[in-house]
């Protein structure tokens, strides 16, 4: 990797260390820890007697995910060995760990994540099969129902823009269609459909890998990181929403951000890398340029660094031409080989999305406040009282050129745009599945100032609260 600039390496000081797993003065008292815990358990409970405001503000929006019972306990049970496998990599961190140990304990936690997502739907008493049939299904995501009707690619990209599409596929660029018309052409429809859902599984644990680099960006501590990457793990979206694409999504984001500040940092491959990145989310969903908004907020956090001086901005300029370049240029190449207009297929799908908008009936002032509801129950009620505490914390010991602070802010200023725009509204636990990893890495750096027990104790109440959406809440159905 080519090195910082030098005007970089002259203003920039060393990002400070986060002090955790010892720092007994930093943590909480008993009596915020057992508040945490106490938030979950009432929460965990209500979900358990199906309590109406829990499961979506329905009062409010006239929408909610619907109470089912695949009975709690046998999912607990189901969920157990997973957990205890990451219950087992969180209390092996006590101690300094190497480099090769650390990717080897993220490496488990992603195999437990995706052992989760398996066993949760095995536990399901209709079985395994519903993974094709969400897969298959019209209704659930609609993308390999769409390739099943496709006779061949010849014509079919160069008139997507003028497709007449259902469901998702309708609101999303054509890489969801050739994703899984890949699998039906490999394997065709019955296992295609099975392997196709199981593959998107797969993906979206990998960003358990992903979020241990993506983690470093707030420290180079490696138990900070695992602890991110664990948290993450057990976040219910990444489960309950298997399988959908949506579970891949965070991966773009985090690598849009990794990717955006090596390119500040002067690393040219970096620069190429944002714009290759940019390319495949943008083939794949159009919410994730929301993402776009983290690099404008990070990069005027780095000019200031920088003072601000002409070197500074023709780095950004320069880092972000080279993305834009790779990213317009991959677009122009798909285009010339097989005559897809990218401007054209998104206008037609934000036309659809307005369509439906307008069917469904969202007011803003409404669900301005219930979304950020709905993306806190994806992420499973405690980030958001960890987040409070870690936030009051961040007050005493604030200054501006903690960099780990201010991704922590970019981060949540990032979240509260997307919801203030207004673009992307309902079905938040789902759709901004892609932001939750701005919210999990400062929960983990709270958490990991914290004593053993009461962070072991916290992982294991989410992990129950993970256990009572699974068991009690529909959030996709064939």
């Amino acid at each position: 990797m080519k090195q910082p600039r030098k005007h970089r390496r002259e203003r920039e000081p060393p990002t400070p260390q986060i002090r955790v797993l010892a720092d007994r003065k930093s943590g909480w008292s008993n009596r915020a820890a057992m508040a945490v815990l106490a938030i979950g358990l009432a929460f965990g409970l209500g979900v358990i007697y199906e309590w109406e405001p829990l499961n979506g503000l329905a009062s409010l929006t006239h929408w909610e995910w619907p109470w089912q019972d695949l009975g709690t306990f046998q999912m607990g049970l189901a969920l157990l060995p997973p957990f205890l496998l990451i219950a087992w990599v969180l209390w092996s961190i006590e101690k300094d760990v190497s480099r090769s140990r650390a990717a080897l304990l993220a490496g488990i936690v992603a195999a437990a994540n995706f052992a989760g997502q398996i066993l949760s739907v095995a536990a399901d008493p209709r079985g395994l099969s519903r993974i094709r049939q969400i897969v298959a299904s019209p209704d659930a995501t609609s993308y390999f129902n769409e390739a099943m009707s496709l006779h061949g690619l010849d014509g079919w990209m160069s008139h997507f823009h003028q497709a007449a599409l259902n469901g998702h596929a309708s609101t999303h660029p054509a890489g969801p269609i050739l994703f899984y018309y890949t699998f039906l052409k490999l394997f065709g429809p019955g296992m295609g459909a099975s392997l196709g859902g199981y593959s998107v599984g797969l993906a979206g644990s990998a960003g358990v890998l992903i979020m241990y680099r993506f983690a470093g960006l707030w420290t180079a501590d490696r138990r900070v990181r695992i602890l991110a990457s664990a948290f993450y793990a057990l976040i219910p979206a990444l489960t309950v929403f298997f399988p959908e694409l949506d579970q891949v999504y965070p991966i773009l984001s985090m690598l849009l951000i990794l990717t955006w500040a090596g390119a500040l940092d002067g690393s040219r491959a970096s620069s190429i890398f944002v714009g290759v990145v940019l390319f495949v989310a943008s083939f794949f969903a159009y919410n994730l340029l929301a993402t776009g908004a983290f690099l404008l907020y990070y990069g005027l956090y780095w000019l200031w660094r920088q003072g601000r001086t002409r070197a500074a901005w023709m780095s950004v300029v320069h880092s972000a031409g080279i993305a834009v370049g790779i990213w317009a240029g991959l677009y122009l190449a798909l285009w010339a080989a097989t005559g897809y207009n990218a401007p054209a297929s998104m206008a037609h799908a934000m036309r659809n999305q307005a369509r439906i908008a307008a069917g469904l009936n969202r007011p803003y002032l409404t669900f301005v406040v219930s979304d950020l509801y709905d993306f806190c129950l994806g992420a499973g009620i405690l980030a958001f009282p960890i987040l409070f505490l870690h936030l009051r914390g961040m007050l005493r010991e604030f200054t501006a050129e903690r960099t780990d602070l201010a991704l922590t802010l970019v981060g949540l200023a990032t979240i509260l745009t997307v919801d203030v725009s207004g673009l992307l509204r309902g079905e938040a636990a789902r759709v901004w599945l892609f932001l939750q990893p701005l919210l999990v890495v400062p929960v983990a750096v709270e958490l990991s100032r914290q004593r053993r027990s009461w962070r072991i104790s916290i992982f294991a109440m989410q992990w129950w609260i993970l256990v009572c959406m699974k068991a009690k809440m529909s959030f996709i159905e064939p």
